[in-house]
């Protein structure tokens, strides 16, 4: 399992944890939005809402990797083929 994967799972653990002790009803203010509401509620959907803004944040990347790597695969099986065309096995 990736690192990052287990470190998600924990933070998530943790959060659920501290949640579930602090099930006090909070004021919160953003701008002159006023809003009351259970703890549990409150650092549950700022969790939620911090996973979607880094996924996103970082779909972009992911998506240029993707095309990277399948522009690489793809120039690879094109010099395989050249090779291959010239009598030559690739090394492997």
């Amino acid at each position: 399992m990736p690192f990052s994967f287990i470190a998600a799972l924990l933070i998530v653990f943790l959060a659920v944890a501290f949640s579930l002790q602090n099930d006090q009803v909070v004021s919160i203010t953003f701008f002159k939005w006023d809003f009351q509401g259970s703890l549990v509620l409150i650092l549950l959907t700022t969790l939620f809402l911090g996973m979607l803004i880094h996924l996103l944040v970082s779909l972009p990347a992911r998506i240029r990797k993707s095309r990277q790597a399948s522009h690489l695969h793809k120039r690879v099986t094109e010099l395989e083929q050249s090779l291959a065309r010239q009598g030559q096995a690739p090394p492997h």
